[in-house]
């Protein structure tokens, strides 16, 4: 079969065939891509077609032939671009498949495709700030930075442990940065950043490593449901951290969830948690639950219009907006609001792009989502103000790839860390979203927004 029968790939058809280049079952893909194995089974018909084969054997070989795969470094990097945990995926040396190395003729194709290709890109593409991104097999290891936005965001000290799909959160003028899965597999560590400082110290480690969770605040407490384990089962622990003086603390567990979720999205309202969709490792969820600390019980709510996992969540107004987000298909743009007050479900305005793996924060009632996207490399973020109706656009840090991440607010800035774009992050930054503008004539000052 000739390299010129093969139709392109999307970027998800493109991760199912690294991971089948492993040799996992279709069970095992499922497993890390968060899908069924049904859904792979249908990836597998569409990619065999558009390779003209019929065996995983010659898709794997057309992968390494076109360089999507390179099967003899795949011991000393992590997985690219999968959407589980980063697991060893090189098969026993024993049954790995050998193949021939690419002809000079072949490699020189490769290089000249490479070159026409990125020209395009640079002549097609619009604006300063959208620059041709690398190729998805050769991201660099740190997310690059969009000068454009430096007068909007800071970086600041790195986060020790880069990792993905952590929770973080702001607790009396510190931002806590808890569990995620890192480079080794899926963590239970607890680092704290003081902003004053621009500095990292590290807290008392989670008693459950998890990864695929969010976290609140309530009376003083660090609340950290579920979340996906290290073999791949969903949690359905309820941990609390009280913390401490410094980077000390204590974690309690408290009254485990109706059922193990990962992935959801979170939210305080009132006195309590709310908790939305999310994955179960086999479906994706509508399920809304409520959590009150005072009576220590989950109570099930309205669902969700839509099930999926990984969207965002955020409180404006005494309502709960969901946006963002995958059902096990495609990324979702939707917005969705829950009136806790009357336990119901409303739309809301759509982004102008879909954001699975996004961060949310709001200040002075206005909802920010930063990063996510699997198919497409997102160079904006967005922000809505309910009153307004609206979603705008505003500057990334972060010019490629970048979901998965945690996002905190403190005072007027919220801080955006960690996550993925190829390789686990450690990136920490922080956005000015309100300035204080001190007028002539009167005693105090007036918020203004940075947009």
């Amino acid at each position: 079969m000739s390299e010129e029968q093969t139709q392109p790939l999307s970027e998800r058809e493109l991760e199912l065939v690294r991971l089948l280049s492993t040799g996992l079952s279709n069970k095992e893909i499922g497993n890390e891509l968060y899908i069924s194995p049904n859904t792979v089974k249908v990836h597998l018909r569409n990619i065999y077609g558009k390779l003209n084969v019929s065996s995983r054997t010659e898709a794997t070989m057309v992968a390494v032939r076109m360089g999507w795969v390179d099967i003899g470094t795949q011991d000393e990097q992590p997985a690219a671009d999968q959407d589980g945990p980063t697991p060893e995926l090189a098969a026993p040396e024993e049954t790995r498949t050998v193949l021939p190395p690419l002809a000079p003729w072949q490699r020189a194709t490769l290089i000249a495709s490479a070159l026409l290709v990125a020209l395009g890109l640079w002549l097609i593409w619009p604006g300063e700030a959208r620059q041709p991104e690398p190729f998805p097999d050769a991201r660099p290891q740190s997310p690059r930075l969009s000068l454009s936005a430096a007068s909007r965001w800071q970086s600041l000290a790195q986060m020790p442990t880069p990792r993905r799909r952590l929770a973080v959160v702001a607790h009396r003028g510190l931002i806590y940065a808890i569990g995620g899965s890192t480079r080794s597999g899926v963590s239970d560590v607890v680092e704290i950043y003081a902003p004053d400082e621009d500095d990292w110290t590290r807290g008392v480690d989670k008693p459950t490593a998890v990864e695929s969770i969010g976290a609140v605040v309530l009376e003083g407490r660090i609340y950290v449901p579920g979340g996906r384990l290290d073999d791949g089962q969903m949690s359905d622990r309820l941990e609390v951290l009280e913390p401490g003086e410094g980077a000390q603390g204590t974690w309690t567990a408290a009254k485990g969830l109706p059922k193990g979720v990962g992935a959801y999205a979170i939210a305080a309202q009132g006195d309590a948690l709310y908790l939305f969709g999310g994955y179960d490792g086999s479906t994706y969820l509508a399920d809304t639950y409520r959590y009150s600390p005072a009576g220590d019980e989950w109570v099930a709510l309205s669902p969700m219009p839509t099930a999926r996992a990984f969207a965002g969540a955020g409180t404006v107004d005494g309502r709960v907006y969901v946006v963002g987000g995958y059902d096990g298909q495609v990324e979702l743009a939707l917005c969705e609001a829950y009136d806790a007050a009357q336990d119901r479900w409303e739309t809301c305005p759509a982004m102008n792009a879909p954001r699975g793996g996004v961060g949310v924060a709001v200040v002075a009632d206005t909802l920010y989502a930063i990063g996510g996207g699997w198919d497409s490399y997102l160079v904006e973020n967005e922000y809505l103000s309910p009153i307004q109706g609206t979603w705008k656009t505003f500057p990334s840090p972060v010019l490629q790839e970048w979901r998965d991440l945690g996002v905190a607010v403190n005072e007027t800035s919220f801080y955006a860390i960690g996550g993925w774009d190829g390789e686990f992050l450690g990136t920490n930054q922080a956005y000015r979203a309100l300035y204080r503008l001190y007028l002539p004539g009167t005693m105090g000052g007036r918020d203004s927004s940075a947009e």
